[in-house]
């Protein structure tokens, strides 16, 4: 059977080579069908993939966008197509192979993707900027330009890749991007940053953005001055969400130890005493502070997540899960919704969005993330329907696990962990 025969006859297997005269016939095939699946051949004539780019059917289109053996005319051609999902794939392709370095050869070719990237990252559609954003969040050869526009979108699901990884941002970038304050969550985006400067640091702070400072506290990469951390330690007893990563600062000035444990509470204190780096006069002290203490207990300020257990739990989630149930019938309770509450520090608007998903209590959810284990963590974004991708988020940036022990996507994008194992996890954890 000949290529043009097997793929007219819906065979399995692509073709190694397409002959153009094959690739035209096809093209031409009243059926969408056959059309489609010569438009995702990456060995179909550039001509041919051109011309499938014009094709009336969306799916067709769709191929072409999709396909990274298309040419850049064809790219271009499609760049404004009237399907939201065709330009939202080929912003997808086209960051990818920029970011691959597999760009079509030549001059024009370049020029013709610098186009291409120019026009879906103006795309009125926030999903097909975030795709541009996302593909080229830590590309080096690409305008920079560009990338500076994508950091001041209005959307926090575009500008956040860019702002957390992008290496052409320089620290006057983000100090003007700090003091234009735009967009909520861009100032926590910026502190997750690897490495954030002391000006850069300062500036954070200064913004009195609290949920950003909790980022830039739980960030080692971030440069924190002995001031600086003087003064957010006198802050420390107003924002519980600070004491724990203070506690953990391997920075932190000796003298700054008992301030800190004076004001924690109790579960922050027991992590100051089993630093192995204290000298034996600052772990003394950290006992006396211990023995005056004894029965106090500080509870947890309203910007953290309760305890699976406290009381106030059930009624602090109640109005949020009918919320997120209504949000859910209107099919709006989506994985960019969940994404966009996760980066602007919406805790409570997540947690609910998470158990409903998932279909089971809020205590369920709050237990498993405060477990810091990445396989009930990965469980938990596999039984709420999101996307290892995004389960992978939940780990770092709600869950606190470090990236380098969080379970990763497997390579075709699947979840680290089974369905089987995904039951198992959720049913142990609703059990307790």
């Amino acid at each position: 059977m000949n290529s043009l025969s097997a793929l007219q006859e819906g065979s399995d297997a692509d073709p190694a080579v397409l002959g153009y005269e094959e690739a035209r016939a096809l093209a031409a095939d009243p059926r969408m069908e056959v059309r489609q699946r010569v438009a995702a051949l990456s060995v179909a004539p550039p001509e041919v993939l051109y011309y499938l780019a014009q094709d009336a059917e969306t799916a067709v289109r769709l191929a072409v966008a999709a396909n990274p053996g298309a040419p850049a005319k064809a790219n271009l051609r499609l760049a404004d197509d009237a399907d939201e999902s065709v330009r939202a794939a080929l912003a997808a392709k086209v960051a990818d192979l920029q970011r691959t370095g597999l760009l079509p050869p030549g001059a024009r070719a370049a020029s013709i993707t610098f186009d291409v990237l120019d026009r879906l990252s103006r795309d009125r559609l926030t999903a097909v900027r975030a795709a541009v954003a996302d593909g080229l969040k830590d590309v080096t050869a690409v305008d920079p330009s560009l990338v500076r526009r994508l950091a001041r979108d209005v959307e926090i699901l575009v500008a956040a890749p860019i702002l957390e990884f992008s290496p052409i941002l320089d620290d006057q970038d983000l100090l003007d991007i700090i003091r234009e304050n735009a967009v909520a969550g861009a100032l926590a985006a910026i502190a997750r940053r690897a490495y954030v400067g002391a000006e850069v640091t300062e500036a954070i702070v200064a913004s009195g953005d609290a949920r950003a400072v909790t980022h830039l506290l739980y960030n080692a990469g971030s440069q924190l001055q002995e001031h600086t951390l003087d003064s957010l330690i006198s802050s420390a007893d107003r924002e519980p969400d600070w004491q724990l990563p203070l506690a953990r600062r391997a920075e932190l000035p000796e003298p700054s130890v008992r301030r800190l444990a004076e004001m924690v509470a109790d579960h922050v204190l027991a992590r100051l005493m089993e630093r192995g780096d204290l000298t034996p006069e600052a772990t003394e002290r950290l006992r006396e502070v211990v023995n005056n203490r004894l029965d106090q207990r500080l509870t947890d300020g309203p910007g953290a997540l309760p305890s699976p257990y406290a009381a106030e739990a059930e009624e602090r989630f109640a109005p949020l899960l009918v919320r997120a149930r209504e949000m859910q019938v209107r099919g709006e309770l989506t994985e960019g919704q969940l994404m966009v509450s996760l980066l602007t520090d919406h805790v409570d608007d997540l947690v609910a969005g998470l158990a409903v998903l998932a279909d089971q209590p809020v205590r369920v959810v709050l237990e498993i993330l405060a477990s810091q284990s990445p396989r009930a963590v990965a469980a938990l974004a596999r039984a709420a329907g999101v996307s290892a991708r995004f389960g992978l988020e939940l780990q770092v940036k709600l869950g606190r696990i470090a990236h380098e022990v969080a379970l990763k996507p497997l390579p075709d994008g699947g979840h680290p962990v089974t369905e089987t194992e995904t039951a198992w996890q959720i049913e142990m954890y609703a059990e307790r």
